[in-house]
Parts: structure tokens; C-alpha cells; sequence
């Protein structure tokens, strides 16, 4: 029997209290221990501690790991598995990672196809299939890297001071992580995911854009004054909200979408655009695919990696293809 561990965050999201939160995990649990898994459950109530769960469940040598929660979890418990995976200098070639779709957004679970239904997810992991997938990094850099960016990016003693994490839908630079700061729980409550577009659409005539400078991975420059840049690995940003929505998430390349800055007038109609989801095909957005990508800004501008702030610039954001074995539903390929 397969030993599975679920790392639950039982507070995680708004849509629900946290008494029905933990009779999902109770009646997961009981589902999946039907099946072939022998299953523990590990519960915490914040990213870092969730992510020091995963590092201590592999180390105690259980290769299925489901995150129970929203999208906060998903990423804590993704951020334990790489950086177990970076410690041991190992592949999680024998890893296994599941979904519980129970917080607020499950954008990840969306793009995935994972139901958000228990029921129906529990199923996922019960049938496993895998798919394998990319996860993205993300490293802030010193406040000099945009005049260097070779030398600073690739020398290893200055890489270990610097800020590291991991993500698995998208950075989102300037304006994005600024709605997200201004985002507040209740707005969520009566929205959820729409409540960030509605934000966006309130913020968007106050916001100014800012100088913005992108290094590419294979040498190519594009600098301009601009309010988003938003760097995908996934195609949808918040269900149907699809920013950069060629990305893929098992093609080993980022997608950056750019929103040009001119005036507050055009950046309403790009917002109403990408809400649409004509920004790319009638708007004027730059876009690009590349297996990384570096971005300057004067002055610095906040970051954010799946839904929550970070940092600020200059950032360099790059791609590690096929790091990840997800339990999914089958694609069918014809």
C-alpha cells in the first residue's frame, strides 16, 4: 500500500468556514484510503509552514503529495518539493503531486482540468495518470543587475544571497501585484477570482506606467514605458481571464504578455481588452515565448507569483522544464 500524504491548509480561502473545510479533507482521506494509498494527513496555515511540511513528508520517504486548499497552499507545498528536490540535487522523477481543490481561486486546478469538486478529484488521484510539467523560478536581483545582467545572473556567490521562489501559473509585475495588494478578503468573499478584475478596473485609471526593461534568454532586448507585464506559465490568470493565453504549462517556455503604457485612457481600454480576451489579437500587447526572461524597471515595481506579493524588481524569471509529475485527468490525443 502507497503511502499519500495530504498537506492541508484548513483556513486556506474564504468561500467556506473552516469546520466544512476540514469535513472535506476528513471525507478525501476516507476516499482515497478506499483506493491502494495509505494516507496521512499533515496540516498548517501558512506557505512557509507548508512548504517545511512537504521537505519533511518526502524525507520520510512518501512520494504522493496532495496539496489540500487554494492556490497559497498549492504553491507552498510546490516550493517544499523543489527545493527538497534542489537540496538533494535529485529529479521527483519517482513524485507524485495531486490537487484538493478547496480554497478560494483554484486557478491552478482550473488549468490543470482538475474538478473542483472533492469527489471528482479524489477520483484524479485514485485513476493516476500523470502529466508531467514545467514549474517556473523566480530570483530577485541586486538593484545593479540591469547594467550587468550575464555577469550577475550566472555567478553563483552572488546567486545564494538572493531571493528565490517557485511558481507554477505566473509572475505578474507593476500594476497586477499592486491590485493584488488592494484586494481585500471580503471583496473575495462576495467575487472570488472576478473580484481582482474588478479591482483592476477601479485601480486601472489611477495607475501610471513605468519604464520597463526585458532581457531575454537568447539575447533579445525590448524596452518601453509600461503598466503589466505579465509572465505565464499557464494560460488562465483567474478562470476565463487568460493573460497570456498561449502558455502551456508542459511546453518548457514562459509567455510574457507587455500592456504598453500611453495614457490612463488606453490602459482602460487594454484592461477591458484582456478581460475580453482580445488584447493579444485587436489590442496593441507585445508578446513574446521565452525560456527566460530578466526585467528592470526604473523606479522598482512590486511582483507577484501565484496571486500573492513578492518582491520588487529587477527579477530574473526562467523556466524548469518537465520538473513536476502532477496526477491529472488523461488528455486525450489525436
Amino acid at each position: 500500500m502507497e503511502r499519500l500524504a495530504i498537506i492541508a491548509n484548513p483556513t486556506a480561502g474564504v468561500a467556506a468556514g473552516r469546520g466544512g473545510r476540514e469535513r472535506l479533507i476528513t471525507a478525501a482521506q476516507n476516499d482515497l484510503e478506499r483506493s491502494d494509498f495509505h494516507v496521512e494527513v499533515w496540516r498548517s496555515h501558512n506557505a512557509e509552514e507548508v512548504s517545511e511540511l512537504a521537505i519533511k513528508a518526502l524525507d520520510s520517504g512518501i512520494t504522493n503529495i496532495v496539496a489540500a486548499g487554494g492556490d497559497g497552499t498549492v504553491n507552498g507545498v510546490v516550493n517544499g518539493l523543489m527545493q527538497w528536490r534542489q537540496e538533494q540535487e535529485t529529479e521527483l522523477d519517482d513524485v507524485t503531486f495531486g490537487v484538493l481543490p478547496i480554497g478560494t481561486g483554484n486557478v491552478f486546478a482550473y488549468n490543470m482540468g482538475i474538478p473542483r469538486e472533492w469527489r471528482g478529484a479524489c477520483r484524479i488521484i485514485r485513476a493516476g495518470y500523470i502529466r508531467n510539467i514545467d514549474v517556473g523560478l523566480a530570483t530577485q536581483l541586486p538593484p545593479d543587475a540591469a547594467m550587468e545582467p550575464r555577469k550577475t545572473v550566472n555567478a553563483h556567490s552572488s546567486r545564494s544571497q538572493l531571493q528565490s521562489q517557485y511558481f507554477l501559473l505566473m509572475a505578474g509585475i507593476g500594476y497586477d501585484a499592486k491590485v493584488i495588494e488592494d484586494t481585500s478578503l471580503r471583496l473575495k468573499f462576495v467575487l472570488r477570482d472576478y473580484a481582482y478584475a474588478l479591482r483592476s478596473l477601479q485601480n486601472v485609471v489611477l495607475h501610471q506606467g513605468t519604464q520597463v526593461t526585458l532581457r531575454f534568454a537568447d539575447g533579445r532586448l525590448y524596452a518601453n514605458e509600461s503598466w503589466l507585464v505579465m509572465i505565464g506559465n499557464a494560460a488562465s490568470y483567474a478562470w476565463d481571464i487568460k493573460v497570456t493565453k498561449h502558455a502551456e504549462l508542459d511546453d518548457g517556455l514562459l509567455d510574457i504578455c507587455l500592456m504598453p503604457f500611453e495614457n490612463k485612457f488606453i490602459s482602460v481600454q487594454q484592461a477591458m481588452q484582456i478581460l475580453m480576451g482580445q488584447h493579444i489579437e485587436r489590442g496593441i500587447a507585445q508578446y513574446w515565448q521565452s525560456a527566460g526572461v530578466t526585467v528592470s524597471s526604473d523606479p522598482p515595481i512590486p511582483v507577484q507569483l501565484d496571486g500573492d506579493a513578492w518582491a520588487t524588481t529587477p527579477v530574473e524569471i526562467k523556466i524548469i522544464p518537465n520538473a513536476l509529475n502532477v496526477f491529472a485527468p488523461q488528455i486525450d490525443k489525436e
